[in-house]
């Protein structure tokens, strides 16, 4: 980063705060008033930009309230009891995820605002305002539409100035107003760029019309659902700016990549599936922040520094349909590691049947004392005789005895596990990152952060929402829309003709009414972005759109067994939830939406609902 760069950012972080109070430092409007000098001051005011929005995502804090999806759950204890609290529907203002997420996505609307106030000033060309005002608008309105379906009303925060901000609550209507008017005219920006950094490995880093127009299509399905319900008319924009994107990708060159196991590679990190995406720890460009992800899916107590952040949700993880694409989401299996060493490989609804009290062999653990090893034998054999019926014991010479407890699980979490985010590692040192797809076989990668791109909309979504949109629109024809869900899906399943509904019929494509092709597309949707809370539309999204969340919560709530595996006898494997939902009443939107932090109430009075 030059210094140049590097002076903007840290003026740009210096002079944008996070709460719509009284009492914010005004420090940035005088600074605004020296800046805009010249096309680096330009260049400096975008990447500052998009270093907010490297923040916005760098961790998991900011995303916990996309654990309220029914594709994923948290871990009940550890340090997770934040994501624990959104996951069960009950969190507090005080909830780092919460605060996080307020805090960061309003730091990225005002680094937006600053530019779209003070970009004109700048002496440079037409073009150059117009990229730089373009980008502004564009990450403005991916900001207010994160945090419109996490908060509903919100601050309507469109100026640096002080005196003219309005910190009155907008309604979630003018919220979707401004994303609308934002996303329009960041149609403007080129189709592609030519220089690094906003064009690098092949891709366009920077916003694109192409980016606009896709974005534009997820907001007219979110205003045409829950809570706006516009229906079929806005069901009928979607489709059309969905169809802008297919019918010019001729010139984009977007696809879906035949391997499944390719679309979350590090190996394909820059890949043209990706329509919009975060770029993270480029070493040419300006933004310097990690993907901090690498270890958010792995449990705990797997020897590889696992954080366990994201658990799969049993039901969801149960009725995912077979085939490649379930094998790139989920772990296939759950391995433990030692250094660069898997050494055990297990199901994650197994039930041990070797160790759990392991008494180290001494000659394969030299470094162990014989006395060392005689008083952890002495401890099993004492368990052994207060509850023998829990225990067995194998013997093959006194320093090589195994005292195992029946019963227990391998895995604590007892959950699916996702790899979505995981990595592997060279053979010879854990902390170096293989850049391939996502082998569960091999020793994983124990550096908690790596470059990853963040995938916000890929392609198959794309196609996704203009099938789904058409069919709820009352599109006469929908030959095309049929052929998009296929192609979605003949990659990824092993019969990707037959559709299972909600209502567990399953029906062929061919066959489908508007309805069920709706229907196929919505659930379809939910199986792409399983357990990828980066996503600009998670499954949470889908679902408050479709005003299915309260569907989450009574299943939490009720929590039944669900029958996950059974072996060669015939014996069952159940499994429930982990997390309980403390407030089991559902208070509707006051269930569906955050509240507001705690801090910015104190602040802001009029931060009510």
């Amino acid at each position: 980063m030059n210094s140049k760069i590097l002076m903007g950012c840290l003026f740009a972080a210096s002079m944008l705060t996070t709460s719509c109070s009284l009492d914010e430092d005004p420090k940035g409007q005088m600074a605004q008033e020296t800046f805009f000098t010249c096309q680096a001051d330009l260049d400096a005011s975008i990447h500052a930009i998009y270093e907010k929005l490297n923040q916005t995502q760098s961790w998991t804090n900011p995303m916990y309230p996309q654990w309220q999806g029914d594709d994923m759950t948290a871990n009940p204890g550890s340090n997770k009891q934040a994501v624990a609290a959104l996951d069960g529907f009950s969190s507090d203002g005080d909830n780092k995820g919460v605060t996080d997420a307020w805090k960061l996505h309003f730091a990225l609307i005002k680094a937006c605002n600053f530019v779209i106030e003070g970009a004109e000033k700048t002496p440079t060309s037409k073009e150059e305002i117009n990229i730089a005002l373009g980008n502004a608008h564009y990450w403005r309105a991916y900001a207010y539409f994160y945090l419109v379906r996490v908060f509903g009303p919100l601050p309507f925060i469109t100026s640096t100035d002080l005196d003219v901000q309005n910190c009155t609550v907008a309604s979630v209507e003018e919220i979707y107003d401004l994303i609308v008017k934002d996303l329009k005219f960041a149609e403007n920006l080129p189709t592609s760029y030519s220089k690094a950094p906003r064009n690098h490995d092949g891709v366009d880093a920077w916003a694109t019309k192409q980016a606009a127009q896709s974005t534009l299509a997820a907001v007219y399905m979110a205003m045409a659902g829950y809570p706006l319900n516009k229906g079929a008319e806005y069901y009928g924009l979607a489709a059309a700016k969905a169809k802008e994107v297919i019918d010019a990708n001729g010139t984009y060159g977007f696809y879906n990549d035949a391997d499944w196991s390719h679309v979350y590679s590090m190996g394909r990190n820059y890949n043209k599936e990706t329509v919009v995406g975060i770029d993270n720890n480029w070493n040419n460009g300006s933004w310097d922040h990690d993907s901090e992800l690498t270890s958010c899916c792995r449990f705990e107590g797997l020897g590889d520094g696992g954080w366990g952040d994201a658990w799969g949700e049993i039901a969801f993880w149960k009725r995912y349909p077979e085939g490649p694409r379930k094998d790139a989401i989920y772990a296939p299996k759950v391995t433990f590691q030692k250094g660069t060493k898997i050494y055990r490989t297990v199901d994650w609804w197994e039930i041990a049947a070797e160790d759990v009290w392991e008494a180290v062999d001494l000659k394969n653990d030299p470094a162990k004392d014989k006395e060392a090893y005689d008083k952890e034998i002495a401890d099993l054999e004492k368990k052994v005789a207060e509850k023998p019926e829990e225990y067995r014991k194998v013997s093959t010479g006194k320093y090589e005895q195994r005292t195992f407890k029946k019963g227990d699980q391998y895995i604590a979490a007892y959950h699916p596990m996702f790899a979505v985010y995981t990595t592997n590692c060279d053979p010879s040192n854990s902390n170096i990152e293989l850049k391939q797809p996502y082998d569960y076989t091999k020793p994983n990668y124990t550096n908690m952060t790596n470059g990853r791109r963040h995938r916000l909309i890929r392609w198959s979504e794309v196609l996704l929402w203009y099938a789904e949109s058409a069919a709820r629109s009352g599109a006469a024809d929908l030959t095309t829309a049929k052929e998009y869900l296929r192609e979605v899906r003949k990659r990824a399943v092993t019969d990707f003709e037959n559709v299972t509904l909600s209502d567990g019929t399953k029906v062929a494509i061919a066959n489908m009414t508007a309805d069920q092709l709706a229907e196929a597309c919505y659930i379809e949707h939910g199986w792409e972005v399983a357990g990828q809370w980066t996503q600009m539309v998670t499954r949470r999204a889908d679902e408050l759109r479709m005003n299915e969340l309260k569907k989450n919560f009574d299943y939490r709530v009720a929590n039944p067994e669900v029958v996950v595996a059974k072996d060669a006898t015939g014996k069952e494997y159940k499994a429930k939830e982990s997390v309980s939902v403390v407030k089991n009443t559902w208070a509707g939107d006051n269930s569906i939406y955050c509240p507001y932090p705690t801090v910015d109430v104190e602040k802001n009075p009029l931060l009510k609902r």
